[in-house]
């Protein structure tokens, strides 16, 4: 479960003002990596006026996020942002390209998503970009989804405890570095960090790589990441 959710309601998001300004502030670097990767360039805030569109539409996501239609709230406001930002480019070229007023611009071009506009086959084409990514990536350490359907955890203890390994080694950025840089879990340490068995790590050693994958890289895995991590009810209010 992502962080924040601990933290807020969605019902509190909707209504207050100050914990949806906080909400906001903690997820300018999620904002930027999507508007980053949909613009093919790096965008810096207070510099692009595309980093303003992109904080437009995930304040919208907020307000027209559903939490039963069985969509993960980044993954929503992931496309709100793309969608965004292509009307924003396309107003830019109307604009350089011929003379229009503002009320036949706003006709001519849809720039309001809601979530019954958030099709299917958009969902599959998301989902389908990421199962390619992570694929790509377990490659690089030798690793298949195969081999994840073989090592997966078939019991609510082993699980969790595997899944607080692969916290543990996602967000410890001397460990991840490691993994990045040598191809392979510093088993050592992360049994010195974690108190887990050496045998209970080595067992989960795929496992725990590959969750610590779409944890360290959570910006890219909204759908996958929801796979994986359990589904915590009863956020604070």
């Amino acid at each position: 479960m992502p962080e924040w959710e601990k933290q807020y309601s969605w019902q509190r998001l909707k209504d207050d003002l100050p914990a949806r300004e906080s909400f906001l502030a903690e997820s300018q670097t999620f904002i930027r990596h999507v508007a980053s990767q949909a613009c093919f360039h790096s965008l810096e805030w207070g510099r692009d006026d595309e980093l303003s569109e992109a904080l437009i539409a995930f304040n919208e996501a907020i307000d027209l996020f559903v939490e039963d239609k069985g969509v993960p709230f980044l993954a929503y406001a992931r496309v709100l942002i793309k969608r965004r930002l292509i009307d924003y480019h396309r107003k830019q070229r109307l604009r350089q390209s011929i003379s229009i007023d503002q009320d036949d611009l706003g006709r001519r071009i849809d720039v309001h998503l809601g979530l019954d506009d958030f099709r299917e086959q958009e969902q599959n084409l998301e989902r389908a970009e990421e199962i390619r990514q992570f694929s790509k990536a377990l490659l690089t350490f030798k690793l298949t989804f195969q081999d994840l359907v073989e090592v997966s955890p078939k019991h609510r203890d082993s699980r969790e405890t595997l899944l607080r390994a692969a916290q543990e080694l996602a967000f410890d950025p001397e460990l991840w570095q490691q993994v990045e840089h040598k191809g392979k879990i510093p088993m050592q340490a992360l049994g010195i960090k974690t108190q887990i068995h050496a045998k209970v790590l080595e067992r989960g050693r795929k496992y725990i790589l590959a969750v610590a994958m779409l944890l360290a890289n959570q910006n890219d895995y909204v759908y996958l990441r929801e796979y994986v991590l359990p589904r915590e009810r009863g956020a604070k209010g």
